[in-house]
């Protein structure tokens, strides 16, 4: 297959439910990640960097069109997406699959999801005529790169790559574990959870399967990590033996995150706590420094920094920024993130580096059936960083910033 040059590939390695707290990267005392944690020493690793949303069809969506939920229309995670919210992203004047294929890329793939995520690419699915899987449910991630470096050898084009990793959704069905504990212990479990609606959620996703203490649950999410650790090291591996490393801009980041006890939210990631949209991201491009970044980025400045390196100009405005004054300057390009829960009617956050604000008009999670949030909640996170002191006095300046998104 022809390598091409003058263009640069471009992959975005995306997994799903990724947590900062379950990785060595940012002080987990479990090495889940040692590839990672190896590529970080060459790389830039963004170590501040949140999601506009806790669920994943919000969040895929800001990363493909730079803009928050409330701009680019889906604002709530499938099923409880709206008639008019799809409607709305379709009409998009842009969407960087299709701008990319329009400027000469292959642009490829590897998820499930379908809607509107497949307009654009060139193709889009699980399988094709050499890979047929038998999933049930996701399937895995060797599955997913066997299908993705298939895919790359096909091409004669530079070419853009989403790969979507599902093995880290809970209850993680490709990860192989054995537990030591029996059903008497799931009893025990389900007993010491005292919010009955995340008791009766945790216990229909455990029915039937052999996770019976929330340590065996966090075990099995550390291993499901782990293996994705291994496949994206086999597909780096693939692209410097094949020269294409060089030539590629590699992102990997969470698409959301994840509570596993916390704010008791059970192995879900309701909510607008750090849990739920604090996530990794390590970016790979060519010539640019090592660094570790602890300055705010999010989701929406990830397809500015794209079209910025490649010399791409539109005439769309984004709600991102470029992250390459940050990267070659340590120019800062945000003094705050905003985010948006798709699984609640409306709650949403502002969050700057040592304060947030959440305001839950309608905090009912569609998903566990729960009340996560207090109408007003405000957290000092220099003091309080996991927001469990609620010092909202019946005011904050943080509101006022929802006038500049909404």
């Amino acid at each position: 297959y022809i390598i091409n040059l003058q263009m640069k590939n471009i992959i975005i390695l995306l997994i799903d439910a990724l947590r900062i707290k379950n990785l060595s990267l940012f002080g987990y005392n479990k090495e889940t990640d040692k590839f990672l944690k190896n590529l970080s020493k060459d790389n830039i690793l963004f170590k501040q960097h949140f999601s506009t949303s806790n669920a994943t069809a919000p969040a895929i969506t800001s990363i493909l069109t730079g803009k928050y939920p409330q701009n680019h229309g889906i604002i709530h995670q499938l099923p409880y997406t709206k008639k008019e919210e799809i409607e709305k992203v379709e009409r998009a004047s842009f969407w960087l699959p299709s701008f990319l294929k329009e400027k000469g890329y292959e642009t490829i793939c590897i998820d499930w999801v379908g809607q509107w995520f497949k307009k654009g690419f060139d193709f889009y699915g699980e399988e094709d005529e050499e890979h047929k899987f038998s999933a049930t449910y996701f399937i895995s991630a060797k599955e997913t790169i066997d299908l993705a470096i298939s895919r790359i050898k096909k091409t004669q084009k530079p070419f853009f790559l989403l790969t979507h990793f599902w093995d880290t959704h809970f209850p993680f069905p490709n990860t192989n574990y054995v537990s030591i504990h029996n059903e008497n212990d799931k009893i025990k479990t389900l007993d010491g959870i005292k919010n009955e609606s995340e008791r009766e959620y945790l216990k229909k996703r455990i029915d039937n399967i052999p996770l019976y203490t929330i340590q065996d649950m966090i075990d099995k999410y550390d291993l499901s990590i782990k293996q994705i650790d291994n496949e994206i090291q086999r597909l780096c591996y693939f692209l410097k033996q094949n020269n294409l490393f060089e030539n590629t801009i590699i992102f990997v980041l969470g698409d959301h995150g994840d509570s596993l006890t916390e704010h008791d939210i059970y192995f879900n990631h309701s909510g607008l706590y750090d849990d739920s949209i604090h996530v990794p991201m390590l970016v790979y491009i060519h010539g640019f420094e090592k660094k570790e970044i602890n300055e705010l980025t999010q989701h929406t400045d990830i397809l500015p920094t794209i079209l910025d390196y490649l010399n791409f100009e539109t005439n769309e405005k984004y709600d991102g920024s470029s992250l390459i004054p940050l990267i070659k300057n340590n120019i800062p390009i945000r003094d705050k993130i905003f985010a948006f829960d798709g699984l609640a009617n409306d709650i949403r956050a502002v969050r700057t580096k040592n304060r947030k604000l959440i305001i839950a008009k309608d905090s009912f999670c569609n998903l566990c059936k729960s009340f996560h949030h207090k109408e007003f909640e405000e957290y000092n996170l220099d003091e309080d960083k996991n927001e469990t002191n609620n010092i909202y006095s019946g005011a904050s300046s943080l509101a006022d910033f929802f006038d500049s998104v909404i």
